[in-house]
């Protein structure tokens, strides 16, 4: 198929204006509210994971997880 120019206007395939909020948006804000906010003094998931599992463990894991740990 040959490059050829585009004749017709690009806002053409735009359906809604950024101010505007589909259904589906609306459902997913009230379920995300619905949880309520979370605690400020979470402790991070690092640490619950050395709880649960162990310092060792837990170092591996995350090694093994992360980009940096992949070879």
């Amino acid at each position: 198929m040959a490059n050829r120019p585009i004749h017709k206007r690009m806002d053409s395939g735009v359906t809604h204006t950024s101010t505007q909020i589909r259904e589906s948006d609306m459902h997913l804000l009230r379920a995300c509210l619905a949880l309520g906010t979370p605690a400020s003094h979470r402790v991070p998931a690092r640490i619950r994971l050395e709880q649960a599992l162990g310092p060792a463990f837990a170092r591996r894991l995350l090694a093994a997880l992360s980009l940096t740990g992949r070879s």
